[in-house]
């Protein structure tokens, strides 16, 4: 077998612990370089209190930079996301300097054993181009989600990267419209195909929440910031919980927005019925879908333009044979086609939103004849072994092409 490729991640964010609740697609894509693409996988990431600076996780190196004096007043990274944490806590913002001065200096100390450079997000493959200014490795970016107006720092990491991998149609698309340039193609995101759609129904995580076996299970996951819509659905708990007398609702997360949506649940006729569990380890979200008999994203454009880019989420609820229904924002009209693979409905209109929900409530050949769909357009567009190969072949293609 020939040398692997050696490859760089350089990211925000990555999951702390094996299976816990910070998004994993990162850490999905850098596993399976690792174990069927023979790539060498080092991921540069922020540090966080209590967590290793340096482990190896599933064959690929992780090394965590500290990018404050006292590391246990780190407070930029994780939790709500870099721009919620900015917003809310008012320590954070001073520890921007040092953040992405730790993230230039740990790209710089990597680049001897370096084959390409992978920034997932704008801001750190600025940060890597200019830290790889003299090295000059390959850089490929992977464009998970774009400010709403035009930037210095985006149309110049678009410029500079050798390649902009967006995750999806919707997030290229995007880019166009503001006027940035780059040498780009699409490679989505997928789901782990690992922990997805293996469980069977069980009832335990019902059981964990008090719910009836039987009891018709209407669920949502996801951070609670403004564009992901959950006051929406929480808005529409009384007409979906008062038609369906047995019915329950999961909202489950957590996040800046929480308190509303906690407000709207607690004014409920019906709260004994509504559940707001908090953030999910991987492995329980998973057997919360398998329990489930809908999945709802009621995402929005938020009042900073902000939407849903793919909807891993609702990814992870097609491949676990969960039917959907979600806003017709963003990348979700690429993951879901109407009454074909879910529902889709306006969004920010809790009305439509309970209407679309007691239909499918309503109708079990639908919810099959959907649920089926979904899970096939999952397993075929979204598996991760795929969507590992594409990148792979761009590694492939950058490195010979920087070597002739």
């Amino acid at each position: 077998m020939p040398s692997p490729t050696r490859a760089t991640f350089v990211t925000t964010t990555y999951p702390l612990q094996p299976r816990d609740s910070i998004p994993g697609f990162v850490a999905d894509l850098a596993r399976h370089l690792v174990r069927d693409q023979n790539v060498a996988v080092r991921v540069l990431a922020p540090h966080h209190p209590g967590v290793p600076l340096q482990e190896t996780i599933d064959g690929v190196h992780i090394e965590r930079f500290q990018y404050a004096l006292n590391p246990n007043r780190q407070c930029l990274a994780y939790g709500a996301g870099i721009p919620d944490n900015v917003r809310n806590n008012p320590r954070a913002k001073f520890q921007i300097p040092g953040f992405f001065a730790s993230m230039a200096a740990a790209v710089w100390r990597s680049l001897a054993d370096t084959d390409i450079i992978h920034a997932h997000w704008v801001e750190p493959a600025f940060i890597a181009a200019i830290a790889n200014t003299f090295a000059r490795k390959p850089l490929a970016i992977t464009v998970h989600s774009l400010r709403p107006k035009p930037d210095h720092i985006s149309r110049l990491a678009l410029k500079w990267a050798d390649r902009a991998l967006f995750n999806s149609r919707f997030t290229m698309q995007q880019a166009h419209d503001l006027g940035y340039k780059s040498n780009g193609q699409v490679i989505y995101q997928g789901y782990d195909q690992d922990t997805f759609g293996k469980l069977p129904r069980t009832g335990h995580a019902r059981a964990q929440l008090g719910i009836p076996h039987e009891a018709p299970l209407v669920t949502a996951i996801g951070r609670m910031v403004p564009f992901k819509g959950m006051e929406i659905l929480a808005a529409a708990a009384n007409d979906i919980l008062a038609t369906h007398p047995t019915a329950h609702l999961i909202l489950a997360g957590d996040g800046p927005c929480r308190p509303e949506v906690l407000r709207i649940a607690d004014a409920s006729p019906h709260r004994n019925r509504i559940h707001l569990p908090g953030k999910m380890p991987r492995d329980r979200v998973a057997q919360t879908l398998a329990d489930s008999d809908i999945f709802v994203m009621p995402s929005i454009i938020d009042s900073r333009g902000r939407t849903e880019t793919l909807g891993v989420a609702a990814l992870e609820a097609m491949a676990s044979n969960v039917p959907v229904v979600a806003s017709q924002v963003g990348g979700l009209t690429e993951t879901i086609t109407h009454n074909q693979t879910g529902l889709l409905v306006p969004p920010t209109n809790p009305p439509a939103l309970a209407a679309a929900i007691n239909q499918m409530l309503d109708d079990a050949p639908l919810r099959t004849r959907v649920a089926t769909a979904a899970r096939a357009r999952a397993e075929r567009d979204f598996a991760w072994p795929a969507l590992a190969a594409q990148v792979a072949a761009v590694y492939r293609e950058l490195t010979t092409t920087r070597h002739r």
